[in-house]
């Protein structure tokens, strides 16, 4: 099999979908506009969010405050016009269930998940759902050769989400993850290929 060469296509070439529609989602870009919602979303989603994003989360008075969500919003607004991280917020019938950012490596044509969906929409499917939309997004939209994700080895419900999506772990790092007391995990990572793999799901853009 042929090995691909790097990518020398300019990053800036490629128009970012706005909107991401599933039967039940709306993902869309996100925005300092958007920062009211998202603080009710992380403000009561901050005790199950916290063991596994305890490196970027602010505290909890932060987390639950819109302004301070504004100011990390347009700063993602900024990563985003920069191609850097591409942060979809999650929108189930208004109301804002959680969040995807596709974290490119343009010259390779990969790129790396991270989600989380707040506490009161979890169980529901909607964190793979959107996870299974934002994977077809990189294939189709962003030309993705392939496609990460991973997570500490305690994570279960990430595990599962990795499962059910058809993920293929490609790696178990031990000590890779550092939990909020200090304790140091493994770390499981995963990669999707072909967008086959994926369960069935209706997706369009705009």
């Amino acid at each position: 099999m042929l090995l691909p060469y790097a990518r020398l296509t300019d990053p800036a070439s490629y128009v970012l979908p706005q909107i991401v529609r599933t039967p039940r989602l709306l993902l869309r870009s996100a925005t300092a506009d958007d920062a009211a919602a998202v603080a009710q979303a992380r403000g009561e989603s901050y005790a199950e969010l916290l063991p596994w994003f305890h490196q970027v989360m602010g505290k909890p008075d932060q987390e639950h405050d819109a302004q301070w969500q504004s100011e990390r919003l347009t700063q993602a607004a900024k990563a985003a016009q920069r191609r850097e991280r591409l942060p979809y917020l999650a929108w189930a019938s208004g109301t804002c269930i959680g969040a995807v950012d596709l974290i490119p490596v343009w010259r390779r044509g990969q790129f790396r998940l991270s989600y989380w969906v707040r506490s009161s929409a979890s169980g529901q499917g909607y964190g793979a759902e959107a996870v299974n939309a934002m994977i077809r997004t990189a294939f189709k939209v962003l030309d993705a050769r392939f496609v990460t994700t991973g997570h500490a080895a305690p994570n279960t419900a990430s595990a599962r989400l990795a499962q059910k999506l058809g993920f293929r772990q490609i790696a178990q790092q031990p000590l890779g993850c550092e939990l909020p007391d200090g304790l140091l995990v493994d770390g499981i990572a995963y990669a999707i290929e072909d967008i086959a793999v994926l369960p069935p799901l209706n997706v369009s853009w705009g």
